[in-house]
């Protein structure tokens, strides 16, 4: 009976020990990924930030751009903070004596290095959620509404009071307008034909959109032409004129799709995307889709590599700057590499097992790294009773 008690209370024990490791990781990580999250989403919103602004655009419009962005950004950020978050959690717990007296106690770094696991399958839970449901559904709403804006010539051209230029050779200038396209004092400058360039000017204007159409229509205006080889000025008034600006929309066409677009089940088979006119090569699908698996392992193996790193430092009472200096500057360059190996396997498609080397490399040096802190620590315990 007395054993079952102890049993029982080395149990309770236990579970609250790792319950304890357990938050000492998580509240860091919930900082870290907040902070980074908003630094690389503030970095990603930048360049729609100036689509927005040059097609004149709506606020809400950029709140769902905004919106959009953020699986890309967390992708991103999850490893980082729980690797970040990891070292931070056991660097204090060594500086405020905590995990001295755990292991003083007989814990070994293979049995408190569960809490850590824990957290991170919860990032790789989280990534995979991303990777497999969240990032191609919100991918594929963020390139077409930045397709349908950029295609928004009318919002892009009723800007007033500034000289635009739309195509190579046009130069508009705006006094007033409405939403409608109703616009109120006209420039426009022609020079496409180097040798006439023409000039129009308008007290009203409208300018509308059909399609793949775009005409700016123009009442009581002014017309002149002048001819560099006759060095002649023609003067023409007219009641309306319409010109022509349709090469401002471009090929409408359909909208290609990116590989971030496709579920990780079509990339890995990339012939029916190819047959149904996917524009990238079979190998770039491939690529994409073994980097989509690769990088929630990545999410459980830097923080078991952040641990098993610092743990098999030597204690000292100055800290741990140089272990996780060197631990830092190795997850960046896991992490980096996981990102960037994508484009050598492009040209290289027969190693697409290379996207999974850096996690895997990094799961095999923190087994390494706590086998051989568990052996030492078994070797040193017949010496010091001898």
């Amino acid at each position: 009976m007395g054993k079952l008690c102890q049993t029982l209370r080395v149990k309770r024990l236990v579970n609250r020990l790792d319950r304890y490791l357990f938050f000492q990781q998580l509240g860091p990580f919930g900082f870290f990924a907040l902070a980074l999250a908003g630094i690389i989403w503030l970095a990603q919103t930048l360049p729609l930030m100036e689509i927005i602004i040059d097609s004149g655009q709506s606020g809400f419009i950029f709140l769902e751009f905004a919106t959009l962005i953020l699986p890309n950004v967390l992708i991103v950020v999850l490893p980082i903070a729980v690797f970040v978050s990891t070292m931070f959690a056991i660097n204090r717990l060594f500086g405020e004596s905590e995990m001295v007296v755990i292991l003083a106690a007989g814990w070994r770094p293979t049995r408190i290095i569960r809490a850590t696991i824990a957290v991170g399958l919860i990032v790789t839970a989280g990534m995979t959620v991303l990777l497999v449901i969240l990032q191609p559904l919100s991918a594929t709403r963020l390139a077409a509404r930045v397709f349908e804006v950029r295609q928004d010539a009318i919002g892009t051209l009723l800007k007033e009071k500034q000289f635009l230029h739309p195509i190579d050779g046009i130069t508009i200038y705006i006094k007033d307008s409405s939403k409608a396209g109703e616009i109120d004092g006209l420039f426009l400058h022609d020079q496409t034909d180097f040798a006439n360039p023409v000039t129009y000017s308008a007290t009203q204007a409208l300018l509308l959109q059909d399609g793949e159409e775009l005409r700016l229509v123009m009442h009581q205006g002014v017309m002149q032409q002048y001819s560099l080889v006759d060095r002649t000025l023609n003067t023409i008034e007219f009641e309306k004129f319409v010109f022509d600006l349709s090469l401002l929309l471009g090929e409408s066409g359909v909208r290609g799709r990116s590989p971030l677009e496709y579920g990780i089940s079509d990339l890995l088979n990339p012939e029916k995307i190819i047959a149904e006119g996917g524009g990238r090569s079979a190998a770039a699908y491939l690529a994409e889709g073994h980097q989509k698996l690769a990088l929630p392992v990545l999410g459980l193996a830097l923080p078991i590599f952040a641990f098993a790193m610092l743990m098999s430092a030597n204690y000292r009472r100055t800290g741990l700057g140089g272990r996780i200096g060197l631990t830092g500057a190795i997850g960046v360059f896991v992490m980096g590499l996981t990102l960037m190996i994508k484009t050598w396997v492009i040209s290289n498609p027969e190693f697409f097992l290379a996207s999974y080397a850096p996690p895997l490399i990094c799961l095999i040096i923190a087994a390494f790294l706590l086998s051989k802190n568990r052996l030492n620590r078994t070797l040193r315990r017949p010496m010091a009773r001898a």
